[in-house]
């Protein structure tokens, strides 16, 4: 409702009729910038125009410029930076019917960074364009779901994350707010489709997770599954024709998982290196893989050659598909498995169950990692916190 006032303000946009909302009409847009102003107004003062709205502050050329107030006699009332009539700069917008919106303006209309308080208990934070939500921005419901994503002419449309109270998520393509193109969505049970949407619903091939990982194709028509077995049959060759095709030729390379939204992806660098020390008679190995956006620790104590390694909490640190630094939880072990240490070059294969940010609870795991180390690093620069967990655990035992 507030979107739609912000989108046609009396005294800063000159609309048509068929574009007003509420008590917002041509006439006063008319008024504003029609009206003359017989004296010359000086800061501070105040004019009531013809209709009833009136404004305070500041003014060039007989024209709100500056800091001012402008209340309409419906009891819309905006407070802020004004330029040559128009809302324009920073300011507030309070409607009569309990939105109040913080934000930027631009030639009268909400443009820019801006929060908006519904009168219904929403709330939305992001970017704006014209009057509408447009760009990147968050909606909280007061229900407790959140959407955070992409927005178009005050749509959800192209990337988003929604989070419903009752614990269902969905991350991936919108059109016109509904589900539209791929994503995933996640059950409140924890079973989940990673797959396409059409117009809402579930529509096309895809892959089906029940509560504890195991995973299989899945048909779905307008949000009803497909059972026939034939029809399933021709769905699984679809899928795996279409599955992407991983070639290992070196380096380091493995898959990280989001274990809230299940999103994925692969990392796959030829910088990878091992390093060894040895104090009181032990060593230790520590395998390194570092990137522009990504990074891999993986630290080996007691290191006695090829075969199975259990490493704990303080033995490993990655980067998460955002790029912050995700380490094991106290109770997870992780496994790496070296197959050969010869010649300069060390092989292994590791996967890692559950690792956690920090602050923010998140959760990941990796998995179907596989590297050749050699034993020279790249060039490249090692910023200060990384060698600072490297070398609180180079000594341990």
């Amino acid at each position: 409702m507030f979107a739609r006032s912000l989108r046609c303000i009396a005294i800063l946009a000159c609309l048509s009729v068929a574009q007003a909302y509420g008590a917002v009409s041509q006439v006063v847009t008319e008024i504003v910038f029609k009206e003359n102003i017989a004296e010359l107004m000086l800061a501070g003062e105040t004019w009531k125009y013809a209709n009833g709205d009136s404004y305070t502050g500041y003014w060039l050329h007989n024209k709100p410029h500056g800091k001012g107030t402008y209340q309409r006699l419906s009891g819309d009332v905006y407070t802020g930076d004004f330029r040559n009539g128009y809302m324009h700069g920073v300011g507030t917008y309070k409607s009569s019917n309990g939105d109040v919106y913080k934000g930027e303006f631009s030639q009268g209309l909400a443009t820019g960074y801006g929060e908006l308080q519904y009168q219904n208990g929403n709330r939305y934070v992001g970017q704006w364009l014209a009057g509408t939500r447009h760009g990147q921005g968050k909606l909280f419901y007061r229900s407790g779901s959140i959407y955070d994503g992409s927005w178009i002419n005050d749509a959800k449309e192209g990337k988003g994350l929604m989070t419903y109270r009752n614990g269902e998520r969905y991350l991936g393509d919108y059109k016109s707010n509904l589900l539209h193109g791929h994503g995933i969505k996640i059950e409140a049970d924890g079973s989940s489709y990673r797959g396409t949407f059409s117009k809402g619903l579930k529509h096309g091939v895809g892959e089906c997770s029940l509560e504890g990982g195991v995973i299989h194709v899945c048909l779905y028509d307008k949000g009803r599954e497909i059972r026939d077995p034939a029809k399933l049959e021709l769905a699984k060759a679809y899928y795996e024709k279409h599955q992407p095709v991983y070639e290992f030729d070196g380096g380091i390379a493995y898959h990280i998982q989001d274990e809230f939204t299940k999103a994925r992806a692969y990392i796959n660098t030829r910088n990878v290196w091992w390093e060894k020390t040895v104090a009181l008679l032990e060593t230790q190995l520590r395998i390194r893989s570092e990137d522009d956006d990504q990074f891999l620790y993986l630290i080996v104590n007691r290191y006695t050659g090829p075969g199975v390694y259990h490493l704990r909490k303080g033995e490993i640190l990655a980067s998460s598909l955002d790029g912050a630094a995700i380490e094991l939880p106290d109770d997870i072990v992780a496994h790496i498995e070296i197959k050969t240490d010869e010649q300069g070059e060390i092989h292994g294969i590791f996967n890692i169950p559950e690792l956690a940010h920090e602050e923010s609870n998140k959760r990941f795991k990796i998995y179907g990692g596989r590297f050749e180390a050699q034993s020279q690093p790249p060039e490249i620069p090692e910023p200060k916190d990384r060698s600072e967990f490297l070398a609180k655990n180079r000594g341990a035992g």
